[in-house]
């Protein structure tokens, strides 16, 4: 072989140890990285998961509220922690079975603690419905507001706060509507 010859092939012999060690090292701590980001993203799921589901739950449960105020007749009583009117409410009797047919009921939503119910009774208040709940998870139970003032609102506001878990991921769900049916006390 003549000294041209020669020098391709030692160029071209292929990697050193030094190099190989190298770049498996390299490749070891980038599928290291890999594989705990992807294990701290399972065991978060469930969290993350969870979370969602009491967000659609609260979420389903402020339109009902809402919808329930809008179609009101008449508030009974008003504090930031329970909320009374007269509204209509798809029932074959007020607190029973469901139906097609709307009537008036009375119905009272609670918050203590973490968890606010929903109570259906006639509309004098007699023959109430079991506790329902219908928000769980709250980090307040002062939920309504009203405007003007709760003697005679003519907006109620609605407000869930979740609580966060770190610190920096609550959850405010918030509305408020006008009652389109209010009656008028006569003067």
């Amino acid at each position: 072989m003549t000294g041209i010859s020669r020098s391709r092939v030692a160029a071209s012999d292929g990697f050193t140890l030094i190099e190989l060690l190298l770049s498996a090292s390299l490749s070891l701590v980038v599928l290291g990285v890999g594989v705990g980001l992807m294990t701290t993203a399972m065991r978060s799921e469930p969290k993350v998961a969870e979370k969602a589901g009491e967000i659609q739950e609260a979420r389903v449960a402020m339109e009902r509220m809402t919808r329930e105020i809008r179609q009101g007749d008449s508030v009974v009583s008003a504090s930031g922690t329970q909320f009374s009117l007269i509204t209509q409410v798809n029932s074959a009797t007020c607190g029973g079975a469901n139906s097609s047919e709307a009537r008036l009921c009375r119905v009272t939503y609670t918050c203590a603690g973490e968890v606010c119910t929903r109570v259906e009774a006639n509309p004098d208040g007699t023959a109430p419905s079991p506790p329902v709940i219908v928000v769980n998870g709250l980090s307040t139970s002062s939920v309504f507001s009203y405007t003007p003032s709760a003697a005679a609102p003519t907006y109620i506001g609605v407000n869930l706060l979740f609580p966060s878990e770190s610190g920096d991921d609550s959850i405010t769900l918030a509305d408020g509507v006008t009652m389109r049916n209010a009656t008028v006390p006569a003067s």
